[in-house]
């Protein structure tokens, strides 16, 4: 009966390996089951740790001298983040139409934010009542319509009605502003067609080519309210020192940052706010609360409704608890309240009272009367009457600049970069500064924790050993992997190897990971955080709006808030990837490649320019420059690959540049669009990095090359690792 047990055992066991999966490394190992979180999670710490250190910052300020200093500073950090805002120029605004309603006045504005950028606006103005009146910028969310939506119409005609002229203005991307308007389709064409949220991909969208000039898209918005202050302020029936901010949603966003930029607006009231991410300046060290707590001692009234989310509008009650505090240090906590109202998202009648109230207790000295918040009907415009364009869109009747253009001319202005060194002495400073500044763009640290590498399998392949392993890149971050390991009883060449849909994406295995083990080369391929084995759920929606919403989309923003950069964090994986490989024994640590194949090209790329011990390094299939990004309106990459600010100090050919004198080859480098650039435009474009291997006498080992097939590219992969050490 033991031997017969003992049978069942053994043919149980054999089974179960005979289940298990050839090529995943995580399945069946309980520790790894969140392995789909593990970035997110990693970046929920992170942030949550940050946000712990801006709490306890303002929770230490307990003077008003304290307070002043921690404005100061944190005012020097908002516009740091922003960056300089462009020189104040003329407005030239225009009042093109007019209509004249029960109490009130409409009046269908544009004016020039920057010199041809157009905003449309329209200003309800009060009829029963003389000027000058106590004046409310009022930013709207995102709504497609823009100024036309129905809870903004209310809102200015009832302002109006009350004695306060309201400036209800487009933010671009909505209504007549439309960034990426197509006027065959009638529509952005961003948009699916079928959503009013169309604003937030627009956002997205220009943010992503915002990310490598600016670094901010928030600056934008920024401005458009700041120019809209100035208008007002230009108006003679507008009291300049009685200005009021309120908007709702996005606009609500809009409404806390605009006021702790400019202390014109003396009361503010953020309703439901929030918004996409592109339009929130929260960077590491500045969060939202930051930006609130640059309102005070001015009055700020911060309101929620019910029908948003629970967990959000407790967060932002406490966030209201942490500024509040801020008050009483001036002396001034009457000055601020947090009111949560039975309404939804939005900006109902009931919210509307509220902001009246408080309206009229900081701009009248008085509490309105049971009267005043009546709200007789108001007739609602369909959207052409208060359209101030004759076409609709700014676009097709005005032309100008849009967010693209602007960003477009940001990028030529700081093109004159420093120039490369003439001289090979020069060289060696001029590398070392720039390596400095990329690893400082892409928030890279060093890491000195352990890896902690772990074999969790191991098969016989005949020419090669299959290692199933996992490594911690970081902390609580760890990167599953396959090692071919060559049986030639000598130490073998090795390569890091990169994929941007994972190790064991279609064709990787038999393309170029078997070939190269079975070739004598050490083969570790990996998965960088977020990617391949650890990657989220993907988003299912083939449009822009999963492009600009989904997970990778949300990494950049989240890794910004947490301090660090997605491509950051996965150079980072690379580079402890080769960590790894030279603690091996059976591995030439003399001759460790990297090779990276589509946008993991990129985190390839940037880890060979940072790493010397790296032999040689190829890239396939990846973006042949930012530039090509911000200089065509339209792109089809992912701005999780994308470095903040980068292209104020360096683009993909000066990283190239930094391999040097190491070989390098770039294959198959592909444009905005993903389309395969021209073997001659690619070389132009990487001119750059030409000069340098040629100003130190290492011509022949960049390379700037096409091929046509998976074989082609291999047999460039053989050359390139199997070359013999000079």
């Amino acid at each position: 009966m033991r031997t017969v047990a003992l049978l069942v055992l053994l043919s149980t066991e054999a089974l179960a390996d005979d289940l298990r999966p050839e090529w995943n490394v995580l399945y069946g190992h309980e520790e790894f089951r969140k392995a789909e979180t593990i970035l997110h999670d990693h970046l929920a710490k992170a942030r949550a740790s940050a946000d712990q250190d801006r709490e306890k910052l303002m929770g230490n300020v307990r003077t008003p001298a304290e307070l002043q200093k921690y404005q100061a500073q944190t005012a020097a950090r908002l516009q740091a983040i922003l960056g300089e805002f462009p020189p104040r120029t003329a407005l030239n605004a225009k009042t093109v139409g007019r209509l004249d309603r029960s109490g009130y006045a409409v009046e269908k504005v544009i004016f020039e934010s920057r010199p041809r950028y157009y905003v449309t606006a329209n200003v309800y103005v009060p009829r029963s009542r003389n000027g000058p009146f106590a004046a409310v910028l009022c930013p709207v969310g995102h709504w497609g319509a823009g100024k036309f939506f129905e809870d903004y119409q209310r809102l200015g005609a009832y302002l109006a009605r009350r004695g306060f002229l309201a400036l209800v203005y487009d933010a671009p991307g909505q209504a007549e502003r439309q960034q990426y308007f197509d006027p065959v389709l009638g529509r952005t064409l961003l948009s699916p067609g079928n959503t009013q949220w169309f604003v937030t991909i627009e956002h997205g969208y220009a943010g992503g080519q915002t990310i490598l000039t600016r670094d901010n898209y928030a600056s934008y918005l920024a401005w458009d309210g700041i120019r809209a202050l100035d208008y007002l302020t230009e108006r003679p029936d507008v009291d300049g020192e009685k200005i009021a901010c309120t908007g709702t949603s996005g606009g609500g966003l809009q409404t806390e940052l605009v006021s702790a930029l400019d202390r014109r607006i003396k009361v503010s009231i953020p309703v439901c706010y929030g918004g996409c991410a592109p339009d929130t300046p929260a960077r590491r060290g500045l969060g939202m609360a930051d930006v609130d707590a640059l309102i005070a001692p001015r009055p700020l009234l911060m309101i929620e409704a019910t029908g948003d989310p629970r967990g959000s509008v407790l967060a932002k009650q406490k966030r209201h608890e942490l500024i509040s505090k801020l008050y009483a240090i001036s002396q001034a906590g009457d000055r601020t309240s947090f009111a949560i109202f039975e309404e939804p998202h939005g900006y109902g009648g009931a919210i509307r009272q509220g902001a009246y109230r408080w309206l009229s207790r900081w701009l009248r000295g008085t509490e309105p009367a049971a009267a005043d918040l009546l709200e007789e009907p108001i007739v609602i415009e369909a959207d052409s009457a208060l359209a101030c364009t004759t076409t609709g869109q700014v676009k097709t009747a005005l032309g100008g600049e849009t967010v693209f253009s602007l960003n477009r001319a940001e990028a030529m202005r700081i093109r004159d970069r420093e120039p490369l060194p003439g001289k090979r002495d020069a060289w060696a400073d001029w590398r070392r500064r720039l390596r400095a500044e990329v690893r400082s763009r892409m928030s890279l640290t060093k890491v000195e924790s352990p890896l902690n590498a772990r074999n969790l399998g191991s098969t016989d392949r005949g020419g090669y050993v299959l290692e199933k392993m996992v490594y911690y890149s970081e902390p609580e971050v760890y990167v599953p992997g396959l090692l071919l390991l060559p049986k030639t009883g000598t130490t073998a060449p090795a390569v890091v190897f990169v994929n941007e849909g994972g190790k064991t994406a279609g064709g990787v295995i038999e393309n170029y990971l078997r070939p190269l083990a079975e070739s004598g080369v050490a083969v570790f391929a990996i998965d960088p955080r977020g990617s391949g084995e650890t990657a989220p759920a993907s988003n299912p929606e083939s449009s822009y709006r999963g492009f600009t919403s989904d997970h990778e989309s949300q990494l950049m923003y989240d890794s910004l808030s947490a301090g660090t950069t997605p491509l950051g964090m996965r150079t980072l994986d690379v580079l402890r990837a080769l960590d790894y490989l030279r603690t091996r024994s059976g591995i030439d640590s003399k001759r460790i490649s990297v090779i990276g194949q589509g946008s993991a090209g990129l985190a390839a790329l940037h880890a060979a320019a940072l790493d010397d011990t790296v032999r040689s390094a190829a890239v396939t299939g990846a973006l042949v420059s930012y530039a090509a990004i911000v200089e065509n309106e339209i792109y089809t990459h992912r701005y999780s690959m994308f470095v903040p600010g980068a292209l104020r100090k360096y683009d993909l050919p000066e990283v190239a540049a930094l391999v040097a004198p190491r070989p390098l080859v770039v294959i198959n480098a592909v444009d905005e669009m993903q389309r395969p650039v021209e073997l001659n435009r690619a070389a132009d474009i990487y001119a750059p990095a030409r000069k340098i291997f040629d100003l130190i006498g290492a011509r022949s080992d960049f390379r700037v090359e096409r091929a046509v097939s998976a074989a082609d590219i291999l047999e460039k992969y053989r050359a390139l690792v199997l070359a013999p050490l000079r």
